[in-house]
């Protein structure tokens, strides 16, 4: 029999919520008004509770339909503030639409503008004190669901170290079934094992995390589970390589899951970062420009040959531009710039050039590739083409820096991994930080490039 307790839950809620709103819209009319025309009572002539009770209609209608009353045991307490903001906007314009078309409402002109801006604060900060308190109550043991795990022995491990971990989100195990890749007596048998629990126990859910090779032994068991009425979760054979907060997109009933979500791929990435790269980079050059003439005079006294060199590397999306750095090696006919490695006392090095390699100097004209948008500030190191087609075949992964913009500094350089060392190590960090981007990890780097990159041993 299938339970109804997720139904009284949201019940709960959605009267939680409308009381919440009634309350804001009464407060509100009976206050004192500042409009200068005296309008009619809503509790003396019914039209101010037919207006309530429109508005109570529309709120429910909006909180359906961005999904604020589906299960979301697992969000943070702030979840709900976005789908309220929602709600609130969308509730806002079809009132002042409806005012404008009809007079019947008599709501003052700004009282639909307050009651969206009161109802929105009231019922954020109720709901995230609502949620509060539930957490607390969970780790209690109260409003808590009973769980079976089915797992492998490897998963089933992790599973149970998060649930006790996380106490928070109200979940019990009762019953853990291990499976060991075996027969099909022994599936036979974790099958009649499970149903015999589930029938002589009361279960909310049950989590499978079985191996790809066990999809029809978990067809069985959902089957099962789905006739004695209990909700069955799955944890893909896919995990390792499936990040929590992926997207997955419906294809005419098809589910469509991104191996992986990177924040780039945020409108907020975009515009912050682009921000903070502009910002940043004009700044550097105004501040920074006697240094910049001051270096120019000592390349042209020291060493033939222009004073900027100019490389193709290769950045976002595998794309092509040229990077600006101060010339730092000879021109000599027997060197190619385009797959040489610099090393240790590297010959074709100028004295003068070594040191601004040491100092990371010579990478400060890049501040104008990221002014012109090839380049960020902080962001995987760019790389010539003849490596990049070796690095690609040699390390797996490699090409997955691409999918943000390359920088002048970096997750890898801050921590070492720059000139000759290991290119594995190198793309491991630069990973790390275009799936876990933010900007406080941006100034982090930026603090620790300023702290640790400056003539560092690698760095020749």
């Amino acid at each position: 029999m299938f339970r109804f307790h997720a139904y009284r839950i949201q019940a709960c809620l959605i009267s939680f919520d409308l009381a919440v709103v009634s309350a804001c819209y009464m407060t509100l009319w009976l206050l004192p008004r500042p409009e200068t025309v005296a309008l009619p009572g809503p509790l003396a002539n019914g039209r101010g509770i037919e207006a309530l009770a429109g508005t109570l209609v529309l709120w429910l209608a909006f909180s359906s339909y961005f999904d604020m009353y589906h299960s979301r045991r697992l969000d943070r307490p702030f979840a709900d503030l976005v789908i309220i903001a929602k709600v609130s906007t969308a509730t806002l314009v079809v009132l002042e639409c409806v005012g404008h078309l009809s007079s019947s409402l008599e709501l003052p002109r700004t009282f639909i503008a307050r009651f969206t801006v009161i109802s929105f604060v009231s019922l954020a900060l109720a709901r995230v004190a609502l949620r509060l308190a539930t957490r607390a109550l969970r780790r209690h043991g109260h409003n808590v669901k009973t769980l079976v795990l089915i797992t492998s022995p490897q998963m089933g491990r992790r599973l149970a170290e998060k649930i006790d971990q996380h106490a928070h989100y109200g979940y019990r195990v009762l019953c853990h079934f291990l499976y060991f890749a075996s027969g099909q007596d022994e599936e036979t048998s974790l099958v009649d094992a499970v149903c015999r629990y589930v029938r002589e126990t009361s279960v909310d859910d049950v989590i499978l995390a079985l191996p790809s090779q066990a999809n029809d032994l978990a067809t069985r068991l959902i089957l099962e589970c789905e006739n004695q009425g209990i909700n069955v979760r799955i944890v893909p054979d896919l995990f390792p390589l499936i990040q929590t907060d992926t997207q997955v997109h419906n294809l005419d009933g098809i589910p469509l899951v991104n191996v992986r979500h990177y924040p780039t791929e945020n409108f907020r990435y975009a515009v912050l970062k682009r921000l903070f790269d502009v910002a940043l980079s004009l700044a550097v050059l105004v501040f920074f420009s006697p240094v910049f003439l001051l270096i120019a005079i000592l390349i042209k006294l020291t060493s033939p040959g222009p004073v900027f060199f100019v490389q193709e590397r290769v950045g976002l999306n595998g794309k092509a531009f040229g990077m600006l750095k101060f010339r730092t090696m000879r021109r000599d006919p027997a060197l190619n710039s385009e797959d040489h490695w610099t090393s240790r006392d590297d010959p074709y090095v100028t004295p003068l050039g070594r040191w601004l390699r040491r100092s990371n100097l010579d990478e400060l004209p890049q501040f104008v590739n990221v002014l012109n948008g090839d380049m960020s500030v902080v962001g995987p190191r760019p790389e010539r083409r003849f490596f990049l087609e070796r690095f690609r075949r040699e390390v797996p992964g490699y090409m997955s820096r691409h999918y943000v913009k390359s920088g002048i500094t970096g997750w890898a350089q801050v921590n070492g991994w720059r000139g000759d060392s290991s290119i594995a190590q190198r793309v491991a960090h630069d990973l790390y930080y275009s799936r876990n981007w933010a900007m406080g990890l941006d100034l982090k780097i930026l603090l620790l490039t300023l702290t640790r990159a400056f003539f560092h041993r690698n760095a020749y």
